[in-house]
C-alpha cells in the first residue's frame, strides 16, 4: 500500500482531523494519503436525529465508502460514534484524546440574565443546563461549528455551547467566553478522542493502524462505551460521563444519566484497575442503573 484513502466528512474540523490521521501514518509508514469526503445523513438533516438513525447518521454512508471500496480508513469524531459498532468493522486506533471540556462562546452562562438563550442540540448539555441554570431558555441549533457560532451574529441565541476540543483544533479559542469544568457540564461519552476505522477483515491495514493507537485513550473509552452499551444509550439518551488514568495509573470514571428537564441528575464515580476498562464501565453503569437510570431512558426513548 503506497497511498491510503481517507475517508470523511466535509466540515472544516472533519478535514482537519482527517489530516492529523493521515499525517500520522505518513510520519509513521511513510504512506501518502488522500481524503474521500462523504455528505452524510447527518450533515444534511437539520432537524431531529433521533428521526434519521441518531449518530449512525454520520457514521453509516462512510462506511459504506469502506465497503465498498472508495476508501480504506475512516475518521470519525467518537462522540459520534454508536457505543455498538456495526457488523463488519473494527477501529484499531486512536489518536491521543484532545480536552474533554465544553466551552461557551457568546455570553458567560452565570452572566445571561432569565430567559437568556442557550444554543445547543445536545440533549446531554440541555439537561445539566437546566439542572444548573433552570432560568436560562434552551434553543435547538444544529450545524457545523462555525454554523453553530454564526446563531450568536444572527441573534438566534446569546450563547452557544460546544467542544473544547474541536475549538483547539481549529484554532478559535479567542472567541470562547467560558471554559466549562467537567462538575459544571460533563462531556459527552467519547469527547475530545478521534478514531480510525476500517473493515475487521483488512488485517493487514490494522496492523499499520495499531502501531498509531494511544492506547491510554483506546482503554479510557473502552470504558466509556461499556458503560452506554449497558445503559442502552444513544446520543439522543442524556447520558454523561469521562474515563481517565489517575496518577498512579488506574482508571478513574465519573459519569451522569439526568432528566432531559433537569429536576434530576443521578452521578456515579468509581475507580477501578487499568487492565479492567470494560468492567469498570459496567460497574459504573450498575451504579446509576440502581438509582434509576433505567426508567429515565425509557421514558426518553418513549417520548421520542
Amino acid at each position: 500500500m503506497e497511498k491510503i484513502r481517507i475517508a470523511t466528512r466535509q466540515s472544516k474540523l472533519a478535514q482537519i482531523q482527517a489530516r492529523m490521521v493521515g499525517d500520522l501514518l505518513k510520519e509513521t509508514h511513510g504512506l501518502d494519503y488522500e481524503l474521500h469526503f462523504v455528505t452524510t445523513t447527518g450533515d444534511k438533516f437539520m432537524g431531529d436525529l433521533s428521526k434519521v438513525g441518531g449518530k449512525d447518521a454520520f457514521v453509516k454512508e462512510i462506511e459504506s465508502c469502506l465497503m465498498n471500496k472508495e476508501a480504506d480508513i475512516a475518521v470519525h469524531s467518537m462522540k459520534d460514534v454508536a457505543a455498538i459498532l456495526n457488523d463488519g468493522f473494527a477501529i484499531p486506533a486512536y489518536l491521543p484524546r484532545a480536552d474533554i471540556r465544553d466551552i461557551v462562546i457568546g455570553k458567560s452562562l452565570v452572566a445571561l440574565p432569565e430567559g437568556g438563550r442557550v444554543g445547543t442540540s445536545s440533549c446531554r448539555r440541555a439537561s445539566q443546563i437546566r439542572a444548573t441554570f433552570p432560568h436560562l431558555e434552551i434553543v435547538p441549533i444544529r450545524g457545523n461549528v462555525q454554523t453553530r457560532m454564526a446563531k450568536i451574529t444572527e441573534d438566534v441565541c446569546d450563547s452557544v455551547i460546544l467542544a473544547k476540543a474541536g475549538i483547539d483544533r481549529l484554532n478559535l479559542m479567542k472567541e470562547v467566553e467560558e471554559v466549562l469544568e467537567p462538575d459544571m457540564l460533563m462531556p459527552a461519552v467519547g469527547q475530545g478522542a478521534i478514531g480510525v476505522e476500517c473493515l475487521a477483515e483488512n488485517k493487514e491495514l490494522i496492523v499499520l493502524l495499531e502501531k498509531i493507537n494511544d492506547k491510554e485513550t483506546e482503554v479510557c473509552l473502552n470504558a466509556e462505551r461499556a458503560m452506554v452499551r449497558k445503559l442502552d444509550g444513544d446520543c439522543h439518551t442524556p447520558i454523561a460521563g469521562y474515563c481517565e488514568v489517575t496518577k498512579a495509573g488506574n482508571l478513574r470514571f465519573l459519569a451522569l444519566v439526568a432528566e432531559p428537564d433537569g429536576t434530576a441528575v443521578l452521578r456515579a464515580r468509581h475507580k477501578g484497575d487499568y487492565e479492567k476498562a470494560e468492567e469498570l464501565g459496567l460497574e459504573v453503569a450498575e451504579d446509576l442503573l440502581n438509582q434509576g437510570a433505567a426508567d429515565i431512558i425509557k421514558r426518553v426513548k418513549e417520548g421520542r
